[in-house]
């Protein structure tokens, strides 16, 4: 059986995602540090935003997942109301995120088309 080869659109999200994974942890642990809000709080925010882009990084494949992908962007942007060092953190990795929406998709039209 043939791998499938990943189109370029779902190799930069995919980026993103896992850069979004990073900030979580270390949003975590500066949070958890910081003591703004109880342990368990913030552990099972982080598990739930994890497990989220965790499926989200699968998906991504399919056009579906990149959709859900967007709304999980605006809701990840939508922490600048919880905390704006929150927000920021985000920002930084929303912006890969389009850049990799925008860019991708351009990158797998112009590919040349397989020989097998």
């Amino acid at each position: 059986m043939a791998k499938r080869e990943k189109t370029a659109t779902e190799s930069l999200l995919q980026i993103a995602l896992g850069l979004e994974i990073i900030v979580v942890f270390f949003g975590a642990l500066a949070l958890n540090g910081l003591r703004l809000y109880s342990g368990p709080v913030v552990l099972i925010g982080s598990i739930v935003t994890v497990l989220v882009l965790l499926v989200l990084y699968r998906a991504v494949q399919y056009r579906w997942g990149q959709l859900l992908g967007h709304v999980v962007q605006v809701a990840l942007l939508a922490s600048f109301g919880w905390d704006v060092a929150i927000g920021l953190s985000f920002a930084v990795v929303v912006a890969f995120w389009v850049f990799g929406a925008i860019r991708g998709p351009m990158l797998d039209r112009n590919k040349p088309e397989s020989s097998q």
